[in-house]
């Protein structure tokens, strides 16, 4: 995650002849509020409606950073075929510095501590905006990489400016009022309401294997059908086809 790639295209060259489009980012439709985790063979199902809680000031209310989570890891979820996340081989980045993630992820799920981290240099807690909501799932077993990002539009707009104001404590009363009784509720509407659709996108992204070569997830097209497929960098600006899957 911290190494710098910078990589020249020009002169890539693939073992069979194909078109190369790139690692294309998605939206998934969300159509529930489950999630399964897998952990030891064991299945656990948890619910948005119970783990979406947090209690401030004695008063019980919906967290929204943990809604965040819940949503980026049902994205995820898109990505295996039953639909069941294996815990114990996905290690978790994000730019999302609040305690939400922590609290889902952690205390909630029973993440390791050392599977969820922050990313190098991240915006403090009360200058977050909707560039910082991202997520880089990271599978252990495969070196595959996933990017899940919410979209401006989850959020009401200003929402994040006046959430910097109450934060930093430089908002007047009248836009703490605001930002409690109208943006909040917004968002955490927005985070509910079902079906969930077209608030995130995933993407699958290059990644640095154990053995320190650099994975490139493609798709392409051969013979009028359609290939999932894993470029490895064999030299400078070369890059072999290692494996190909049909997807239609």
């Amino acid at each position: 995650m911290k190494r710098s790639m910078k990589i020249g295209w020009a002169a890539m060259t693939l073992l069979i002849i194909c078109s190369f489009t790139g690692p294309d980012a998605y939206a998934d439709t969300i159509t529930g509020n489950q999630v399964a985790v897998k952990e030891n063979d064991v299945i656990t199902a948890y619910n948005l409606d119970d783990v979406k809680w947090e209690t401030e000031d004695g008063k019980t209310k919906v967290c929204i950073c943990r809604c965040l989570s819940f949503r980026s890891l049902q994205t995820l979820a898109s990505q295996f075929a039953d639909g069941v996340i294996p815990k114990e081989d996905i290690t978790i980045y994000s730019g999302w510095t609040t305690d939400g993630p922590e609290e889902l992820f952690i205390e909630v799920m029973g993440w390791p501590d050392d599977d969820l981290e922050f990313m190098t240099d991240p915006t403090a807690p009360a200058y977050l905006t909707i560039e910082d909501a991202y997520f880089f799932f990271i599978q252990k077993s495969t070196g595959k990489v996933w990017k899940v990002v919410a979209k401006e539009d989850l959020y009401p707009m200003e929402f994040f400016t006046y959430r910097t104001l109450v934060k930093t404590g430089a908002a007047t009363q009248e836009q703490k009022a605001f930002f409690r009784k109208s943006l909040r509720p917004q968002a955490a509407a927005n985070m509910e309401t079902l079906p969930f659709i077209d608030k995130f996108d995933i993407q699958a992204v290059p990644f640095y294997g154990e053995d320190g070569i650099l994975h490139i997830p493609a798709l392409f097209v051969f013979e009028g059908r359609e290939y999932e497929a894993d470029l490895e960098e064999a030299g400078k600006d070369t890059f072999e086809l290692t494996d190909a899957v049909q997807l239609h």
